[in-house]
């Protein structure tokens, strides 16, 4: 790649944003840093069909198993606990603060989406 006068060697770390939009994975470089220098660029990456982003199939199956399993933990530790005592009743309340809290976090992961781009995919880079 040639970024003004500065030649770009293959394998340098490009920083990009991304997000999805459109079942595509928008992805703008921000940054390239080669040779121990840092370049500020604007690049949007277009998939080989021409479209900026690239393509993510749609998996029913995947985004079902997700939807449970994120379900499941929202409505875990929701249950109602009659305690003998007041010290009995806080530890009851601060147990079901913790698994609250974790199911809370596992629910965010579980519902993060995920893509691996295979080496070698050739993409389309277009300066802004």
């Amino acid at each position: 790649m040639q970024l003004e006068r500065t030649e770009i060697p293959a394998g340098s770390l490009l920083v990009a944003v991304s997000k999805f939009q459109g079942g595509r994975l928008q992805l703008k470089i921000s940054s390239i840093q080669s040779q121990g220098n840092i370049y500020p660029v604007e690049i949007n990456i277009h998939d080989n069909d021409g479209q900026m982003g690239l393509y993510v199939p749609y998996s029913a199956e995947q985004n079902a198993v997700s939807d449970i399993v994120a379900n499941m933990s929202q409505t875990s530790g929701t249950n109602i606990m009659v305690a003998q005592s007041a010290g009995q009743q806080i530890a009851a309340d601060l147990n079901r603060g913790v698994v609250q809290g974790l199911s809370g976090y596992f629910q965010k992961r579980v519902r993060q989406l995920k893509v691996t781009v295979k080496a070698g995919h050739q993409v389309l880079l277009l300066p802004k």
